[in-house]
């Protein structure tokens, strides 16, 4: 009986919604089950989902109140996603193969960060109670940090991590995903926040609640006006941008 009841609990686990479509706007599909079904608001979510936007853009929603934005033409993908509140049954991954993503994060990695990473082609992200993007494209990946911190390991069997904390922004050149370069710059904070780019902190963490009839959040997939480049290349030229534990790559 008791493994009976265990087994009803895991398929009901595998077939429950990890989270929800909060808004979409334009054309976007969710992949499942060898099929695709357009996207639409209020729409579950389960753990194996694949999203295309196509040239659309979307807001997710997740469980443990992680949000996550997609901007036109990405291609996100829920590997693994686990949540029991008040409990260590909690993981989340999850891969951006193209496209963009600004990602707010939720309890898991508040509280348990080691077991909520991103991938791309070149690295895994882990993200510290932070509100981060990143861009990815054939020839870069551009992260960006606005509050908290995250950390890039680099998929290339070397083992390192490289740290971006709150108004620094780094740039990886690659080729067929092979990091050629690394660069690290700062961003004025301030002025990042009240750009086209991001109208206030506040406004998407808020949308899933205040905006249910359109999505009219900011463009998210434009550059940030206003960045100062340090140039360190993730060595620092002077002893206040030096991170001695942070080499970068030549």
């Amino acid at each position: 009986m008791k493994k009976i009841i265990l087994m009803i609990m895991v398929v009901t686990l595998a077939l429950a919604d990890i989270g929800k479509v909060a808004v979409v706007k334009g054309d976007a599909v969710v992949q499942r089950d060898k099929g695709e079904i357009k996207a639409y608001n209020s729409m579950g979510l389960l753990k194996r989902d694949s999203i295309l936007t196509k040239q659309g853009r979307m807001q997710m929603h997740f469980n443990d109140n992680t949000v996550i934005s997609l901007g036109r033409d990405s291609y996100f993908v829920i590997e693994e996603y686990l949540y029991v509140e008040n409990s260590q049954q909690v993981a989340a991954k999850f891969k951006l193969e193209k496209g963009f993503i600004k990602t707010i994060t939720g309890a898991i990695a508040k509280v348990m960060p080691e077991l909520f990473t991103v991938k791309t082609s070149t690295t895994e992200i882990t993200p510290h109670g932070t509100i981060w993007s990143v861009k990815v494209s054939d020839e870069d990946e551009v992260y960006k940090v606005l509050e908290g911190s995250i950390s890039l390991a680099f998929n290339d069997g070397i083992e390192r991590k490289i740290e971006l904390k709150a108004g620094e922004r780094a740039i990886i050149k690659k080729t067929e995903g092979v990091v050629k370069s690394f660069k690290k710059s700062k961003i004025n904070v301030p002025n990042f926040i009240n750009s086209q780019y991001e109208d206030s902190l506040e406004k998407d963490g808020a949308l899933v609640r205040e905006n249910q009839n359109g999505y009219s959040s900011p463009n998210d997939e434009t550059d940030d006006a206003g960045s100062v480049d340090d140039g360190n290349n993730g060595h620092g030229d002077d002893e206040s941008g030096r991170d001695n534990s942070n080499p970068g790559l030549n």
